[in-house]
């Protein structure tokens, strides 16, 4: 038998494998199309998506139903990308689906994400699920998840520009990508702002004859928590990252319209109390109260640029501590976060992706290579009042 550790360097060492969506589409259809067995939301963005997914799932586990969700890229171990009620994949049924499906795994030389969506589609049938969160992995026309015919809802969190090499240099492009998981006579939330996007999304609709719901604007109240108020409703997060009431406002408004299509029962208090439950790790976590120290996963421009805002409300001084990966606008978020700053240190880590940390730099910052020191560096940096 596989170990878990021989699993998942299997299926790790096929992340770059990829065919395209017309041979995934060919292999979930050879075996039955089990995605099709899900009641599922499926939720597409530059930015937001795994917060988004983090609400809703939160807030239908407190209305009493039981959820599976898969994300990406995992925090922790791989098989963490793959959850119902929060709890990974058991170890065990990782293993048992690797060595029972591996020969025509190969034989159809599936991608890692392929992989990872398919086992997520096998135990959330085994376990029953009442509904899954799926998120997309890039895109949304292409996305091996796009294979589900029949969401519930089609969520479409926020437009940016990222991965431009895969979805198009505009933002407009990048949209009609995302737009791609919209469904003929579906629901679409659309989170989106940028009235070019607004548009390309409304167009796709009426094609689809797709009914869509625009995400009302919120106003945030911030501190050590956030307050933000959707449609004269006040409603509390367990974080200070404001940029998460726009994401927690999706969620909330996918849900209220699943509710009055009569797909979901749920309660005000259920509303609230999951919004306020959910945690997204690695989303402005607070990891240390003195010196306050806080991790963030923004990883492009515009999640720079989001963060920032949040950080201004931090006090002073303020060290960060960044790296990045090679194929992003690093200048561009670097200096951002210099603008917000007492201090910025740049640092690296040992991944094949990750731009070294002399590529990084930028004037005024300081360069060290170690992580471990580069954070400790900050904290002292910070002191008791940072």
């Amino acid at each position: 038998m596989t170990t878990i550790q021989e699993a998942v360097d299997w299926i790790t060492a096929r992340h770059n494998f990829h065919h395209g969506f017309d041979h995934f589409q060919r292999f979930m259809a050879s075996q039955g199309d089990p995605q099709d067995q899900l009641r599922a939301i499926h939720v597409a963005g530059t930015n937001g998506k795994g917060s988004t997914v983090s609400y809703l799932a939160s807030v239908l586990r407190e209305a009493g139903y039981t959820v599976g969700t898969f994300t990406s890229p995992h925090l922790v171990a791989h098989q963490d990308r793959i959850r119902i009620q929060e709890r990974w994949i058991d170890d065990a049924t990782f293993v048992r689906y690797v060595d029972t499906y591996r020969d025509l795994l190969e034989q159809w030389d599936l991608a890692m994400f392929e992989i990872d969506f398919f086992f997520a589609c096998l135990w959330f049938i085994e376990q029953k699920v009442d509904i899954a969160v799926i998120e997309v992995g890039l895109g949304g026309l292409l996305d091996s998840t796009n294979t589900l015919r029949h969401p519930l809802c089609s969520v479409i969190v926020s437009i940016g520009l990222d991965h431009m090499e895969r979805l198009g240099n505009t933002e407009e492009a990048i949209a009609l990508q995302k737009a791609g998981i919209i469904k003929t006579g579906g629901l679409v939330v659309s989170g989106v702002t940028q009235p070019e996007c607004q548009a390309v999304i409304k167009t796709v609709c009426a094609e689809k004859l797709a009914r869509l719901i625009p995400v009302p604007v919120v106003t945030v109240q911030p501190g050590s928590e956030v307050h933000f108020t959707l449609e004269d409703q006040t409603y509390t997060l367990h974080t200070r990252a404001q940029y998460q009431a726009r994401n927690a406002a999706v969620a909330l408004t996918c849900l209220r319209a699943l509710k009055q299509q009569g797909a979901l029962t749920l309660s005000e208090k259920a509303l609230r109390q999951g919004l306020r439950k959910a945690v997204w790790a690695g989303r402005f976590e607070v990891l240390q109260e003195h010196p306050l120290t806080i991790i963030d996963g923004a990883h492009n421009a515009p999640g720079i640029q989001a963060l920032c805002i949040s950080v201004q409300d931090l006090p002073h001084p303020r060290v960060i501590v960044f790296t990045a990966l090679k194929d992003k606008e690093t200048e561009v978020m670097a200096k951002q976060l210099k603008q917000i700053s007492d201090s910025l240190i740049i640092t690296q880590f040992d991944y094949f992706r990750a731009q070294t940390g002399v590529q990084l730099v930028i004037e005024g910052s300081e360069l060290i290579e170690d992580w471990k020191t580069a954070v400790r560096t900050a904290r002292d940096k910070a002191g008791a009042e940072g």
